[in-house]
């Protein structure tokens, strides 16, 4: 069901950004033949418009990750929704794995857009150069360098669901009104926001107080830099996934012990 439930939400959200995608794609294309025969004019005008664009792609994916959850299961579709031979949690799943799939989809065309406008002024022969010259230059084996990218894109990958989650549990937490829910999500994002940085806040304060940073500091130096940055990194993966435990344990209990569609 989940893979039913996730083919329908590609199809729903691609309608929107597959013409995004073409269109910003094709003015980038167009873009850079006009600069590169000398049409300066055109090509501003066609930067502007991929600027735009761009722009409008990522408002977008906000956009369309807000109202597919808001709409299809807070809204009186949620009647149907619910009654899906599936529970909650394949429901959440399909749209917070869909959203996030788009989100980097975009983040990829975005950036090849900007490539294929400055293809004209890049010299790939340079870059390939710098980037070899780069790595060369770190002082980590190739199964170290491995290790990290595959942390850091964990990293990123979890902090883009935790983002999504806490929309979504702002959204569900609206459930609890019965009039002005828009505003009480919005005001439960503000809350929640505010109590993460309070928590922080606070927790850097005790560390500090107790010494925990200054002995912490201590012992990453006596490591070695990749040791030192593994600590760092498995640290925020491991908060970032609490977040997302969290915010979908929040979400999944107002669907399926709170519901109160409009």
């Amino acid at each position: 069901m989940l893979g039913k439930l996730m083919k329908y939400e590609f199809l729903a959200m691609g309608r929107v950004f597959i013409p995004l995608f073409g269109a910003l794609l094709l003015v980038s294309i167009v873009n850079s033949i006009l600069g590169h025969f000398g049409f300066r004019v055109s090509a501003g005008i066609g930067i502007a418009v991929s600027v735009i664009l761009m722009v409008g792609i990522a408002v977008i994916v906000l956009i369309l990750t807000l109202q597919r959850f808001w709409t299809n299961l807070l809204t009186n579709e949620g009647y149907l929704m619910m009654t899906l031979p599936t529970g909650p949690d394949n429901l959440i799943l399909s749209k917070l794995f869909v959203a996030t799939i788009w989100g980097f989809a975009s983040a990829v065309v975005v950036t090849v857009a900007i490539l294929i406008m400055a293809i004209s002024d890049i010299d790939l022969s340079s870059i390939h150069n710098g980037i070899r010259y780069m790595f060369s230059q770190i002082p980590f084996t190739s199964h170290q360098i491995t290790l990290l990218i595959f942390q850091f894109g964990l990293m990123l990958v979890l902090g883009s669901l935790a983002n999504t989650l806490m929309l979504y549990a702002c959204m569900a937490l609206s459930m609890l009104v019965n009039k002005y829910r828009a505003l009480v999500s919005f005001g439960a994002f503000i809350g929640i926001t505010t109590v993460l940085q309070i928590i922080m806040t606070i927790i850097m304060v005790l560390a500090i107080r107790s010494h925990l940073i200054m002995d912490f500091e201590s012992y990453i130096h006596s490591l070695t830099a990749f040791s030192g940055i593994q600590i760092y990194t498995w640290i925020t993966i491991v908060f970032t996934a609490i977040l997302c435990a969290l915010f979908y344990l929040v979400t999944r209990y107002m669907l399926k012990r709170r519901l109160n569609l409009q």
